[in-house]
């Protein structure tokens, strides 16, 4: 099934369709969570929070320029519980706590971002010449080179004009030059 006939399904509480579509869905949401806040406890509370909102809202969603329009909702979600997370930190900081990166049960897509986080120190570097960023700057690069959407996605999640986006991204990739340049352990690798 296709991602619209999926939604439809599940408008008419199609229990079986929510399924394929929260199991189409998890990943890139947890991943995304995971690489805004760094911490897979929160990212998965984000994501938990994230799929409650879509299932109580679903009803409401409609179609807008094509099938995309759900994948730019539902990134839009997470972009607000992300940043909901962030406000009730009262700081955007991105932190790593050694008790997040247990392996235990968790999924293969964890496992790949670990392996990469522990293998090599460039995420963590961007990440943190990242955070020092404004919050709209760090979420435009995140949607656009991690999660790989469109600026017409982009927009439609953070209710912006599309050449706001573009500005925006080209101003943010500026700054993020500069910050990571002035990083003395950048220099080093």
């Amino acid at each position: 099934m296709d991602i619209k006939e999926l939604v439809e399904k599940s408008k008419n509480k199609d229990k079986e369709a929510f399924s394929e579509l929260f199991d189409f869905y998890y990943d890139k949401i947890f991943n995304y969570s995971f690489r805004r806040t760094l911490n897979i406890d929160y990212a998965k509370d984000i994501t938990s929070n994230t799929f409650l909102r879509v299932l109580k809202n679903l009803s409401n969603f409609r179609w807008k320029n094509g099938e995309n329009s759900f994948n730019a909702w539902i990134y839009k979600i997470a972009a607000n519980e992300i940043n909901q997370y962030f406000r009730k930190q009262n700081k955007y900081r991105l932190s790593i706590d050694d008790s997040s990166f247990e392996i235990g049960d968790l999924g293969e897509s964890v496992r790949e971002i670990e392996n990469r986080l522990e293998n090599n120190g460039c995420l963590l570097i961007l990440s943190r010449g990242m955070k020092q960023l404004k919050p709209i700057y760090q979420s435009i690069l995140h949607l656009k080179y991690f999660e790989e959407l469109s600026y017409a996605e982009i927009s439609k999640i953070l209710n912006k004009n599309e050449n706001t986006i573009r500005v925006y991204s080209k101003r943010a990739i500026d700054e993020l030059k500069v910050i990571l340049e002035k990083d003395a352990i950048f220099e080093n690798l």
